[in-house]
């Protein structure tokens, strides 16, 4: 079976090899091998391979590009490769190469073979890695901008997970600060508002104007009514804000599975709080 990355490996040892025949045969000693590249060309009619192997000689060699291209395509041709149905010399001496089908067929069948596992490799040496991805804020709903985040740190993780890595995904739910304190307000108006309808209960401005939060707190209301009413504002901001972000949380957990997007840790950022790391980092 091939593969590009060995045929491209291959393909430099040859033409190494033939550069230094090639200097041998013009009497040039004590030469060094220019750095040279073997890349896959922009315009697919230049070859499925292409090296500037004459272009970056030409000093050493003290001939054109196209006739070192010639001296070097002799070396080339007498190499028994099976994979190129056709090299030529373009341009100012460049040297294409074109695969044969059986190329592409052959990695066909290495790709029906593998199965799922084609592609992996021990690169990683099972290293661990967590990816945190999303992370979106949880006082309101998923969004494009961040929605999309959710792709690209999930193919990200992929990559790494078949590259031989231990990968641990993560979404790390921002639930404590003055976010959470701006949406237990916002909650706590807009509650006050549906158990006062005749009262002119204003918005303040810095709260979320969204009216995903009408809606929670006309859930909270549907569940008990004006029995918070009364209470103190920190004990209604606080049932508010419990009943709510689990709500929040819940929608982007299935947000993510509509993708299927699936984390190995929903990271709180409030058991950072609850544990005493924050207060103790703060001290040391």
């Amino acid at each position: 079976m091939y593969n590009l990355e060995k045929t491209i490996s291959n393909l430099k040892e040859l033409i190494t090899a033939s550069f230094f025949k090639v200097a041998s045969k013009n009497d040039i000693l004590n030469v060094d091998l220019p750095k040279f590249e073997v890349e896959i060309p922009a315009n697919r009619s230049h070859g499925d391979l292409s090296t500037n192997i004459a272009m970056v000689s030409a000093k050493t060699f003290k001939m054109p590009p196209r006739k070192i291209s010639e001296e070097i395509l002799k070396f080339l041709k007498n190499e028994n490769q099976n994979i190129f149905k056709n090299v030529e010399i373009a341009g100012p001496g460049f040297i294409n190469f074109f695969l044969k089908d059986n190329f592409f067929s052959d990695t066909l069948k290495e790709i029906k073979n593998f199965d799922s596992n084609f592609g992996n490799s021990d690169f990683g040496k099972n290293k661990k890695i967590m990816v945190e991805f999303v992370s979106a804020n949880p006082t309101g709903p998923m969004h494009m901008g961040n929605a999309r985040l959710g792709a690209l740190g999930d193919c990200l993780s992929a990559i790494l997970k078949k590259t031989g890595f231990n990968v641990y995904k993560e979404f790390y739910v921002n639930d404590a600060g003055n976010q959470i304190e701006k949406f237990g307000l916002s909650l706590d108006v807009r509650y006050q508002q549906i158990c006062k309808p005749n009262e002119n209960i204003p918005l303040p401005e810095e709260c979320y104007q969204g009216q995903d939060i009408t809606e929670l707190a006309q859930e909270f209301y549907n569940n008990f009514g004006i029995s918070y009413i009364d209470k103190d504002f920190n004990t209604r901001k606080t049932a508010l804000v419990n009943f709510a972000l689990p709500k929040n949380i819940s929608r982007m957990q299935k947000d993510m599975e509509k993708y299927k997007i699936k984390y190995d840790n929903w990271f709180y950022e409030s058991t950072l709080h609850e544990s005493g790391e924050v207060i103790n980092i703060i001290q040391k």
